[in-house]
C-alpha cells in the first residue's frame, strides 16, 4: 500500500472542507441562502445600501494618516521574485507613513464609483460584488507616531481608530516570531456582506479577498525594504474574543507581521 492511501477517507466518510467544497458550488439548481432565486441588481444594491461599508467605531479617537505615501524603493518585478517570509525581524521600529502605504496599497479606496451601479467606491483589492467584506486592524507594537496598541483602519477616510491597549501574542501558535514584529495587520471578516449575495460561496469570495488584501500589503511592504509574513497561525476564538467578535459573524481570518529586515 501507498503510504498516501493511509490518510484516505473511507468512502462515505467525509472531511469538513470537503463538505464545503460541494456545499459551496455554484450550480443550476442549488436555491438561494436567503433568497427564493438569485437576488437581482436593485435588491443587492438596496441590501448594500443597508450594509455598513466599514465599521464606525464613532466614539474612538481618530488618527488621520498621510496621503503623500514614500515611494517605493523597488520596482514591482524586484518586490515580487524578492519576497520571501520573514523568519525574524530586524532592530528598530515601523515608521507610520510605511504603514499608512501598507493599509492603503491592501485595502484603500482608490477611486470614486459614483457612476456605477453599486454604491462601493472601488479600492486596491478586488472583491466578489463589489461588496468589500473585510475589515482592517493594526496592532502597533512599535510604530513610530503611534501609541502602542490596537487601531481600525478606515478606508474610505484613510485614518486609523485608536481602540486602545491590546496584547495578543499568547493567541498566536509562533508567539515568539509575533513578539519581535514592531507592527501586526489583522484581517477579519464580516461574513454576511458577502453571502447576503452568494450564499455559501460568499465564505470563498471571502477567503480569495484576503488573500489579495495581503498579497497587496507583501509587495507594499517589500516596496519599502521592509520585511513581512503572512500568519494563519492563531487560536482562533482566543483572538476573536480579544478583538470583541463573535468568531461566527465576524472573525480573523488571515494576519500579516510587519518589521525591520533582519538576518534570514
Amino acid at each position: 500500500m501507498h503510504p498516501v492511501d493511509a490518510f484516505l477517507l473511507e468512502e462515505g466518510e467525509e472531511a469538513v472542507w470537503e463538505s464545503f467544497h460541494e456545499n459551496s458550488k455554484t450550480t443550476r439548481a442549488t436555491p438561494h441562502l436567503y433568497f427564493d432565486r438569485h437576488p437581482s441588481d436593485s435588491a443587492v444594491v438596496a441590501m448594500m445600501n443597508g450594509l455598513r461599508e466599514t465599521k464606525p467605531y464613532r466614539d474612538r479617537p481618530r488618527i488621520a494618516l498621510p496621503y503623500d505615501l514614500p515611494a517605493s524603493e523597488v520596482g514591482l518585478d524586484e518586490a515580487l521574485t524578492g519576497r520571501e517570509s520573514a523568519r525574524g525581524f530586524g532592530p528598530g521600529t515601523v515608521g507610520l507613513p510605511d504603514v499608512a502605504k501598507v493599509l492603503r496599497c491592501a485595502y484603500g479606496v482608490t477611486r470614486s464609483n459614483a457612476d456605477g451601479r453599486y454604491p462601493r467606491p472601488f479600492r486596491a483589492a478586488p472583491s466578489g460584488g463589489a461588496l468589500y467584506p473585510l475589515e482592517l486592524y493594526l496592532w502597533a507594537r512599535d510604530v513610530s507616531g503611534l501609541v502602542r496598541g490596537l487601531y481600525h483602519y478606515d478606508p474610505a477616510a484613510h485614518e486609523l481608530h485608536e481602540l486602545g491597549a491590546f496584547e495578543a501574542g499568547d493567541c498566536f501558535v509562533q508567539s515568539e516570531l509575533v513578539a519581535s514584529a514592531p507592527a501586526v495587520v489583522l484581517v477579519s471578516a464580516v461574513f454576511y456582506r458577502s453571502a447576503f449575495k452568494y450564499g455559501e460561496r460568499g465564505y470563498r469570495f471571502v477567503l480569495i479577498e484576503a488573500g489579495h488584501v495581503v498579497q497587496n500589503a507583501v509587495l507594499a511592504a517589500s516596496g519599502r525594504g521592509l520585511a513581512s509574513v503572512p500568519v494563519g497561525g492563531y487560536f482562533d476564538r482566543e483572538l476573536d474574543d480579544l478583538l470583541g467578535f463573535d468568531g461566527l459573524h465576524e472573525s480573523v481570518v488571515y494576519c500579516l507581521l510587519l518589521g525591520p529586515r533582519g538576518p534570514q
